[in-house]
């Protein structure tokens, strides 16, 4: 039997941060290799469990937010509409239960969402820089 939907998205959301903390510091392994392996593990898992359109519908569309944060200056309006998005899709993910608790989905996708819209600040930051220093 597949571990509970809460269980497969919090390990879901822990392998993304460990994926996230492999690029913020490249080179070391093992945070991304265990975020890898966590995030596949609570994906499958969380699939076992027959997610519904909407709830993807939403995952796809905060993905989609959260690039385009980081391609186009939107002022963090893409990144927090992005992490509204992230915690409605997973609450809604499953129409029967066992559902994803309310509030794991929310403070975990606050969580998620914090981080990568500071990401995306910084990667941001970091290609206006670069520019700089290319044309000066």
């Amino acid at each position: 039997m597949p571990i509970s939907p809460n269980a497969a998205f919090a390990l879901t959301i822990f392998g993304v941060l460990g994926i996230y903390c492999e690029f913020v510091w490249p080179g070391r392994i093992i945070p991304g290799f265990l975020g890898l392996a966590a995030a596949l593990a609570g994906a499958f898992c969380l699939w076992r469990h027959s997610p519904t359109a909407a709830g993807l519908g939403l995952l796809g569309g905060a993905l989609i937010l959260f690039v385009l944060d980081a391609a186009v200056e939107t002022f963090h309006i893409a990144g927090t509409l992005g992490t509204v998005a992230l915690a409605a899709g997973f609450w809604k993910l499953f129409d029967k239960p066992p559902l994803i608790s309310a509030g794991l989905a929310f403070s975990l996708s606050l969580v998620l969402g914090g981080v990568t819209i500071l990401l995306n600040r910084g990667a941001r930051r970091a290609r206006r820089n670069k520019r700089a220093d290319l044309t000066g």
